[in-house]
């Protein structure tokens, strides 16, 4: 069975993934600057790769 630590380390790189899919989006429509998008998705990206 999987521990809950690892669970939840799951869950949020699927919210991590959604985040950067939504902020793609903002970002394609001109809602977001490329700066503040670099600077929300880096530690998404970051903590997918594992180098927390």
């Amino acid at each position: 069975m999987e521990k809950r630590s690892d669970q939840i380390e799951v869950e949020l790189k699927v919210l991590c993934i959604k985040m950067i899919e939504l902020l793609t989006k903002l970002k394609e429509k001109g809602i977001t600057s490329e700066e503040e998008f670099e600077k929300h998705v880096a530690l998404k990206k970051k903590f997918l790769q594992g180098n927390r």
